[in-house]
């Protein structure tokens, strides 16, 4: 893997230099050499970035240090893929319950969403959509079920921040100005496109 494949592959996977340092188990140092291309990525961390980015083409979920929203198995693939059609049910669950309880982060670019220990990420679909792929909580353990509302919040808030970028959303560099949450989300199921 030379140093342009390799910085592909970064932003393919929204990560950082630090982060990937992090996932890879290396130095940040190693890191920045690989990107500067001297010398060229190490065949094991190649081949992880390599598997992580099949991952993500598939909307899987591919980070090691995170756990997965649902099961990997087919059922659970075609419920996330079936998220973005039935979204406009969680805005409505989202605001029912008053709106959304945290201020969300959003990195269009990253594909995460993120409020206070909490981050939710996600994977671009071909169609231009997202589903969501994994969270983690750095203050406890993960538990979905305990969770699942504040997972809900994410995506309602991934969702609003995709619909203000446009149908280009993920081939931008730039992000969405960040602002305090609403009640109520001001976009249609309609912004965002099903696969």
């Amino acid at each position: 893997m030379d140093s342009r494949e390799f910085r592909l592959a970064l932003g393919q996977l929204g990560l950082s230099q630090l982060e990937a340092a992090r996932l890879l188990g290396v130095k940040s140092r190693t890191i920045q050499r690989w990107v500067a291309g001297n010398p060229p990525v190490g065949e094991p961390a190649a081949q992880a970035l390599r598997a992580w980015c099949r991952l993500a083409e598939h909307g899987l979920a591919w980070r090691p240090d995170s756990d997965p929203i649902g099961n990997e198995d087919l059922g659970i693939i075609a419920r996330r893929r079936q998220l973005a059609i039935g979204l406009e049910g969680m805005i409505r669950r989202v605001a029912s319950r008053g709106g959304p309880k945290k201020r969300w982060r959003i990195n269009l670019k990253r594909r995460r969403a993120m409020a206070g220990s909490i981050s939710v990420t996600f994977n671009t679909l071909a169609n231009g959509g997202f589903c969501p792929a994994s969270y983690r909580r750095l203050d406890t353990s993960t538990n979905h079920a305990a969770d699942v509302e504040l997972i809900e919040e994410a995506i309602v808030a991934f969702a609003e921040a995709v619909a203000t970028a446009g149908p280009d959303w993920a081939a931008r560099d730039t992000e969405p100005q960040r602002r305090a949450p609403r009640p109520a989300s001001r976009f249609t199921h309609d912004a965002v496109r099903a696969p």
